[in-house]
Order: structure tokens, then C-alpha cells, then sequence
């Protein structure tokens, strides 16, 4: 028993909870209904990199939520500022003109293409199963809720678009608490979710003991789907997979120093319809 408590909790320590660490809207709500004052709130606003939705229903959202004009005015500011400083144009269908850091998904959409901003999943989290013995080694599932992710992908061969930001080594969306941001595509793993009852899962780690103890860290070779990544501009990079995907979970996951992942999720409904895609580059 005594055995077992160790090996859990050395488990735990190597490989610690996948929550993601995004200061949103929902963050911003959550520090007002705390009770926290606009001064507090701006600040923290002020403090880091936009990821904030300021689109016109957002701001709605955000103004029944009760956040306060100042408040609202401070994130809108912070965007608008980062994207005009940068030269960014996140309505542009175009993938080489510059977008705000992120990995967007090429789609058609009533006939006119548009690049989909991948939002990193929130609520992901870690449990552990087995004993710790070499039939049944600690295991460590990375796990998100819901069985099924909200962007939709109706091809094999979904067209992706990286845009980094080297000068920014602190980039909110990529990056992980405690970490440097991701500046390439190979810092990420394709992945696909094995669905479990009500959400996904994939193994993270595995430690198990017997005359000598076996350690590893990181998603399975046979859980991760190769993928090209070309440069075609300043920091941004069109991403394919190498082969056609099946319909299926899927995701790019990024794991920082502290040990923490981001989780950038997709979902692959048919592998019979034609390739579409905006980019053609």
C-alpha cells in the first residue's frame, strides 16, 4: 500500500494537472462576481497579451454579466492596440496577411472562406489508473469534458494556419504558466482522443515498479498523427496532417516546462467529402 501512495504521488508530481491557464472573458467575469474593483481587474487586463473575444455579442455578454464600461473599454484597448501595433488583421481571409498568435482552422463557409481561431480547451484535467506493478503500470490520462469537440471539421485533410510572434516570448495563447510560448508547430503533438463516457482521454504518462522503476512522460507514439508544417511567412506556417485522418477526436497539444498543457481540439466528422479549404498556398 505504502508502495503504491509513493508511486501515485511521484506520479503526480512529474506530470501536473492540464488545466488551461487562459485569462478570458470568463476570467474577467470571474474577478468581477469575486468582488474585485475595476482598478484590480484593469490592471491584470493591462498586465498581458489580449485573449480576449471583443466581438459585438461578447461585449453584450460581458455588459449582463455586470463588468463595467471601464472594464470592457480596458479589454477592447488591449486588443486593439496588440493588433494595430502588430500589423494584424484577424478578418482577413487571406492566411499570409498576419493574425493574432494562434492556430486557426481553414473553412468554407457559405461559399466564402474564413480562418477559425482555435480556442485552447478549458476545464481539461489528469487521472490516474492502475497499481503501479508491470501488468498494471500508473497511468496518467489527460482528459477533457464533453465527447465531442465543438469546431467541426468535414474533411480528411483539414488546412491549419500557425501564426507566432518570435518577438513575444510571453504569448498568452500559446504559452503555459511558467513557460517560454511555442514558436513553431513542432513544439506541438496531433493527437487523437479515445472517447470515454462523457468526454476524451489520452495517455500522458505511465510509471510502474518492479526490481526497478519505469518512467514515461508524454503522449504514445501510436496516439500522434504526423503532420507538414510549411513556413509561407513571418511566423506563420500552414499545417496538414501527413496522411488523411478518420472521423474522430482529434487535437494539437502543447506542453510546457511547468509540465502543463494546452489542449487545441478538433473533431473530424466524415472522410468521404471533397477537400476544402481557403488556402491553395
Amino acid at each position: 500500500m505504502i508502495r503504491l501512495l509513493w508511486l501515485t504521488s511521484m506520479l503526480c508530481m512529474l506530470v501536473t494537472s492540464a488545466e488551461g491557464q487562459v485569462f478570458d472573458n470568463k476570467s474577467v467575469v470571474a474577478l468581477h462576481d469575486a468582488g474585485l474593483g475595476e482598478i484590480t481587474i484593469i490592471t491584470k487586463i493591462n498586465s498581458l497579451p489580449c485573449s480576449y473575444d471583443v466581438s459585438t455579442d461578447s461585449l453584450i455578454a460581458l455588459k449582463k454579466a455586470g463588468v463595467t464600461d471601464d472594464v470592457i473599454a480596458a479589454m477592447v484597448g488591449r486588443c486593439g492596440a496588440s493588433f494595430r501595433a502588430q500589423g494584424i488583421d484577424n478578418r482577413s481571409m487571406d492566411p499570409l496577411v498576419k493574425h493574432s498568435p494562434g492556430i486557426y482552422l481553414a473553412q468554407e463557409a457559405a461559399g466564402a472562406g474564413r480562418l477559425l481561431l482555435l480556442r485552447p480547451v478549458v476545464g481539461s484535467g489528469n487521472r490516474t489508473t492502475g497499481n503501479g506493478s508491470v501488468l498494471f503500470p500508473l497511468k496518467t490520462m489527460l482528459t477533457v469534458p464533453q465527447p465531442q469537440s465543438q469546431n467541426h471539421v468535414g474533411s480528411s485533410r483539414p488546412t491549419f494556419y500557425f501564426y507566432f510572434d518570435a518577438a513575444d516570448q510571453n504569448v498568452s495563447d500559446f504559452g503555459v504558466e511558467r513557460s517560454i510560448a511555442a514558436q513553431s508547430p513542432a513544439e506541438f503533438s496531433l493527437v487523437r482522443f479515445k472517447v470515454k463516457g462523457n468526454g476524451r482521454e489520452i495517455e500522458t504518462g505511465r510509471l510502474s515498479a518492479y526490481f526497478s522503476i519505469s518512467l514515461h512522460l508524454g503522449v504514445k507514439g501510436k496516439d500522434t498523427t504526423a503532420f507538414t508544417a510549411e513556413e509561407i511567412g513571418d511566423g506563420i506556417f500552414k499545417v496538414t496532417a501527413s496522411d488523411a485522418l478518420v472521423a474522430g477526436e482529434y487535437a494539437f497539444v502543447f506542453s510546457g516546462e511547468s509540465g502543463r498543457s494546452r489542449v487545441y481540439d478538433f473533431s473530424v466528422l466524415a472522410t468521404n467529402l471533397p477537400e476544402k479549404n481557403i488556402a491553395g498556398k
